[in-house]
């Protein structure tokens, strides 16, 4: 009496949770967003209370990683990591009929491999002459970091960050790409290297033709808009474009940080994808693997 009472139907390939007396409601999926186990700044709990109070069926959380062979005390180390699933779990349990959890993790090209039940393909630390740096922690670590080891040639920065790239999967066996040109997050306008030069372009589609032949979906990842430093998400149209053409599939991820942030800008981001040519996106499944929905 009174009790709504929650069932899991599946049309065609795409499940929708159904609450008795109501109408069923689309899949709405978020499987990049950090806590406070790492870099986020709200907890497991607050995160998927957000989650559940925006109408998200779907929804995972992604910590990263050990990271501190770049950043010292950077990531989650093996005790937190293990802290992080259990208390993932049992969320899962609590939220279970109501929202699907899922545990995953963010894995840096170049550091250690920590298991989840997903995990996220990322190059956010490059090395070169025996120097391993962040290139996403700051505008000025970045500049100084080409200047010195590059001689301020951007373009051999950006061919070196995109041949580390395409060995993303065969490091971190992911399972899919987390911000695949997440090297432009200071480069708004173009301000040091235009992405629609073939000096930039060709690594990158390199890259992606080798990642895409492996299988792994692409995210469109709109955290650096939620934190200003972009005004549209990754990866750029142009890489869109030449993604759908070699038959690519993409998830849609905020890489939220915080539980206000979760599903940010997902509109634009849809809005962009069906203008390169993208009429589905791709979701987890409870139990493993990936099902496709349409773009609403």
């Amino acid at each position: 009496m009174g009790v709504s009472i929650l069932f899991l139907i599946t049309f065609v390939s795409e499940p929708i949770l159904y609450r008795k007396g109501t109408k069923p409601m689309r899949v709405k999926a978020d499987f990049h967003t950090h806590t406070t186990y790492c870099d986020g700044k709200s907890t497991p709990r607050e995160m998927a209370e957000a989650a559940y109070r925006m109408g998200f069926t779907d929804f995972g959380i992604s910590g990263h990683a050990d990271y501190s062979f770049c950043t010292p005390d950077f990531g989650m180390s093996d005790r937190k990591l293990a802290a992080y699933k259990q208390e993932l779990y049992a969320l899962r349990e609590e939220f279970a009929g109501r929202m699907n959890i899922y545990v995953g993790i963010e894995l840096d090209c170049l550091g250690p491999i920590q298991e989840a039940e997903y995990a996220i393909g990322s190059v956010h630390c490059l090395e070169k002459n025996g120097e391993i740096f962040s290139i996403d922690e700051t505008e000025a670590i970045l500049a100084d970091a080409v200047n010195r080891l590059w001689g301020g040639k951007w373009y051999e920065f950006t061919k070196d960050y995109f041949e580390l790239e395409a060995t993303v999967y065969d490091r971190t066996k992911c399972d899919w790409v987390g911000h695949f040109d997440l090297l432009t997050k200071f480069n708004e306008g173009y301000k040091h290297f235009d992405e629609s030069r073939d000096e930039y372009l060709e690594p990158a589609l390199a890259a992606m033709k080798k990642l895409n032949a492996e299988g792994l979906p692409f995210e469109i990842n709109t955290g650096a808009i939620s934190r200003g430093y972009r005004t549209e998400p990754y990866p750029s149209r142009i890489l869109l474009k030449e993604l759908k053409a070699m038959g690519g599939r993409i998830l849609i991820n905020s890489d939220s940080h915080h539980a206000d942030t979760i599903g940010f800008h997902f509109d634009q981001a849809k809005r962009i994808a069906v203008e390169c040519g993208f009429r589905t996106y791709w979701v987890l499944k409870p139990g493993g693997g990936f099902r496709e929905v349409e773009i609403e």
